[in-house]
């Protein structure tokens, strides 16, 4: 390769002049002094001064006060010979007034014998550069704050050497001191609880082999014991090869919200616990005290019919209070009873189409006596158009209905009236409204209408309740999905309504009621005398339901007092209708009753439960005192001795 030749002065002083003229940077020649002598354009353009005002000037003139010193120092330092060439970021006031931060690098220019001649500083511009780092540094103080704020931290693992790099609130989630740590897996897995490291690894696992987001809750054990836990999730990249290449995540300490999770699952449990407890205890002692009063009411109404004899009239009036005591005392334990259901998410809905008109018109004979007895006459205002059908449940609905109109019936002037009608009052709902001419409610107590036990005063006046009926007639009315309302005048009268949603169809004709008829058993066929086989062990029903049934003519009565002997029971005597009561709480006399009306069904035995009987066919009138009356009529009715 030939040898370049040799450039000449002319052609070196040219392009020094070019490459200072046409520079990035900028470029300026000072003396020892401090003054510049030379200013390249790119110099001038960042300093905002022409070279002309430039020239003859120091460079502490255009330098910011703060930097004058160290700049100063490091010259004199490089012209003395005891350092090297320096680089300097300082700052630089332009002409405007702008202060911009420049990288200044400077070096001694010598003379051909050695000697030093004069300061050249080389001038780059950083000034972007350096609000970019601040911007970027005040960003990262500001994430590390939300991260310890939130106590969230963030982590990347590179998978070709498994190397991590965590933020700093990982190591305080860690509680290890960041400055004498690395971050390394070792480190993690020594906090992770033992029992959930296994999950991890499954969970990570399969997140890796289904390129799937990770996401797991697990606990984290400090050295003094105490446990955190941490909420992790991550996402990973992968190669066209399927390799896996990294790894991104966050840790969020949730040992607040897990714990206060867990305190609220405790208190649920522990709530559920005495709501059980509560409920077993309500229908095991509603249960006992039915029973006595059961057999009470049950050998008054044997004595009200005179078919052991003629009553005198006190005798009656003994019999009419006996009666009523014990019907206002049933009714306040299967009120009590409701509630506590209804509190404990216990009770049992059978959501349907249901003809408004016909629960209405079923119900009035039932609560007719107790009309005429203060002379209240009762109006059913018939519907100009057919109704839709409401959805309800058929036996709460008359429920509901029946303690509306005992309610407007006790609270009635003598002599009153009540007005009882059915309407659509906007689309998706119907109205059952229920009218009276009574003393009506105070304002000043209408906000206490719906309270359990809360009677409005009405307790002084003589007037049979127990403050509960309205309170349970609002929770069954929205447990259904509708709403209750009421206007109220004193001394006018009160309005009282629900509104339940429809079902879209139009009521069809009343129906047939929609108990089966009970089929004869095939062992009675042709057989004169009735067999009835009563299950029951409180002796004192036993007792009442002999004297009731030896009033029916042909029939003979079988006790036993289990459901287990009843299955027995039925292959000797091959009874024509069994009696037993389906509504005892313990679970296992229920399962044993199951099974008894599975084998009864089998063998086409009519059963009678007296427990259904007293809501589906009134004997309850209200509560759950056996109308004795019409337990015969109904047990003659299905045993065909009538």
């Amino acid at each position: 390769m030939p040898a370049l030749a040799p450039i000449s002065s002319d052609e070196t002083a040219w392009l020094f002049q070019a490459i200072f003229e046409q520079a990035s940077v900028g470029i300026c020649y000072s003396d020892f002094d401090g003054v510049f002598i030379h200013v390249n354009p790119r110099f001038c353009e960042l300093t905002g001064y022409s070279s002309a005002e430039l020239e003859g000037r120091s460079f502490a003139e255009i330098t910011h006060p703060d930097d004058v010193t160290v700049d100063a120092q490091l010259g004199d330092q490089l012209i003395a010979g005891t350092r090297g060439p320096y680089t300097l970021e300082k700052r630089y006031i332009r002409k405007d007034g702008q202060v911009i931060w420049v990288r200044l690098t400077v070096a001694l220019s010598r003379k051909p014998n050695g000697e030093p001649h004069h300061l050249i500083g080389m001038v780059e511009d950083i000034n972007q550069m350096l609000l970019t780092e601040q911007a970027l540094r005040a960003s990262e103080a500001r994430l590390r704050e939300a991260q310890r704020t939130a106590r969230i931290a963030s982590y990347e693992i590179d998978h070709k050497d498994e190397s991590r790099n965590w933020s700093d609130e990982l190591f305080s989630i860690l509680e290890v001191e960041a400055s004498t740590a690395h971050p390394t897996f070792d480190l993690f897995e020594q906090r992770v609880h033992p029992q959930d490291r296994a999950l991890i690894q499954k969970t990570n696992a399969e997140a890796l082999a289904n390129r799937t987001p990770y996401d797991l809750t697990h606990r984290l054990v400090m050295p003094d014991g105490r446990i955190k836990y941490v909420e992790v999730r991550g996402h990973t990249t992968f190669a066209e090869d399927g390799t896996a290449l990294r790894s991104f995540g966050t840790v969020q300490d949730v040992t607040s919200r897990k714990q206060s999770e867990i305190a609220l699952r405790q208190a649920k449990e522990s709530a559920e616990n005495a709501n059980r407890a509560k409920m077993d205890f309500l229908a095991n002692m509603s249960h006992e005290l039915r029973t006595p009063l059961n057999a009470i009411l049950g050998y008054a109404q044997l004595l009200e019919t005179e078919r052991a004899g003629p009553l005198e009239q006190k005798q009656r009036e003994y019999l009419r209070d006996i009666m009523t005591g014990g019907r206002h005392l049933l009714e306040l334990i299967q009120d009590i009873l409701e509630l506590a259901k209804i509190d404990a998410g216990r009770i049992g809905l059978k959501i349907e189409p249901i003809d408004a008109l016909a629960v209405i018109t079923d119900a009035l004979p039932l609560i007719e006596s107790m009309a005429a007895a203060r002379a209240v006459t009762l109006h059913v205002g018939k519907p100009t158009i057919p109704l839709p059908q409401m959805l309800a449940d058929r036996v709460r609905l008359r429920q509901i209905f029946l303690n509306l109109l005992s309610n407007a019936i006790k609270y009635n002037k003598l002599g009153g009236r009540i007005d009882v009608t059915c309407t659509e009052i906007r689309p998706g709902f119907l109205r059952l409204s229920v009218r009276d001419t009574g003393i009506g409610i105070r304002p000043e107590r209408q906000s206490e209408l719906f309270v359990p036990f809360s009677r409005l005063g009405a307790e002084t006046l003589a007037i049979e309740g127990t403050g509960i009926g309205l309170s349970l007639t609002k929770k069954l009315t929205e447990l259904m999905g509708g709403k209750i309302g009421f206007q109220s005048v004193p001394d006018e009268g009160s309005t009282f309504w629900i509104d339940l949603p429809i079902a879209g169809a139009v009521t069809p004709a009343p129906a047939a009621p929609d108990y089966p008829e009970a089929a004869p058993s095939l062992a009675r066929v042709g057989r004169e005398q009735r067999r009835i086989l009563y299950v029951e062990d409180n002796p004192a029903h036993v007792r009442l339901m002999e004297r009731a049934l030896s009033q029916i003519p042909h029939v003979a009565l079988t006790t036993v007092h289990t459901a287990e002997l009843a299955l027995v029971a039925m292959r000797a005597v091959a009874p024509d209708l069994i009696l037993t009561d389906l509504g005892d709480p313990d679970p296992v006399r229920q399962d044993s009753q199951r099974r008894l009306i599975a084998v009864a069904e089998q063998r086409r035995i009519a059963v009678l439960d007296m427990a259904a009987a007293e809501a589906d066919e009134g004997m309850g009138n209200g509560g759950d005192a056996i109308d004795m009356v019409r337990l015969l009529s109904e047990i003659e009715r299905r045993i065909g001795t009538r």
